[in-house]
């Protein structure tokens, strides 16, 4: 009788060894997704706000403010404003929020819009304006999965950015972007919608904008923040 070799019987071993491994990873469960936008009753966020508003009969102004999310249930967000942290908060407005394992769902302007969509992916795309009656169809797409992200003096190890289409022209410049940080929620947002000067050849093509609007939310401070 043939007699195998220790060293034929170790690598025997290693290779059982590697096919538990392999069975022990693939019956991991699959990650949270929805850990994206967290939703406990009590959590907040304070985010500062930057405004600009572009007309050509007014011409430019800035508005710089503070707003406050608060859970005030499992289904409602209080959103408050305030000038500065030496002023009281007001509420603004009451929220309605959903959110399961396949979808998160918010009421903006009473109009329910699909915030994210799971599973988190770079294949997943959804039409924000799924559950209302309005015509737009806005495309949102992930994109950073899981890379960090810095913004102020605040750092997240694992983000997620949700964007939609970003349009850069001599005309206009349009942007839709979210960033949320795993187990912390949105720290950060911006919508852009500006269109440049077309009314004489000395300002077309050199950025001066004629009208709309930029809005930034940067995330200051939260009980979900270390």
């Amino acid at each position: 009788m043939r007699k195998s070799s220790p060293l034929s019987t170790v690598f025997v071993f290693l290779s059982l060894l590697g096919l538990l491994g392999s069975c022990q990873t693939s019956n991991d469960p699959p990650p949270d997704d929805s850990a994206y936008y967290p939703l406990q009753t009590g959590d907040y966020w304070v985010y500062q706000v930057t405004e600009e508003t572009y007309s050509l009969t007014s011409g430019a102004t800035a508005r710089v403010f503070q707003l406050q999310q608060k859970v005030g249930s499992s289904f409602t967000r209080n959103e408050s404003t305030r000038q500065s942290e030496q002023n009281s908060w007001q509420v603004s407005a009451i929220r309605t929020v959903y959110k399961s394992l396949s979808e998160v769902v918010s009421q903006d302007n009473n109009a329910p819009t699909v915030s994210l969509l799971f599973p988190v992916t770079t294949t997943t795309s959804w039409n924000i304006n799924t559950y209302n009656g309005l015509s737009d169809t806005l495309t949102l797409h992930y994109q950073n999965i899981g890379r960090p992200f810095a913004t102020g003096t605040l750092s997240f190890d694992r983000t997620v950015a949700v964007v939609g289409p970003t349009d850069s022209t001599l005309i206009n410049l349009t942007k839709y972007q979210r960033v949320y940080a795993q187990n912390i929620g949105l720290v950060y947002r911006e919508n852009t919608a500006l269109s440049y000067c077309q009314s004489t050849p000395d300002c077309i093509g050199k950025g001066k904008i004629d009208s709309g609007t930029r809005q930034k939310w940067t995330l200051i401070a939260s009980n979900r923040v270390p």
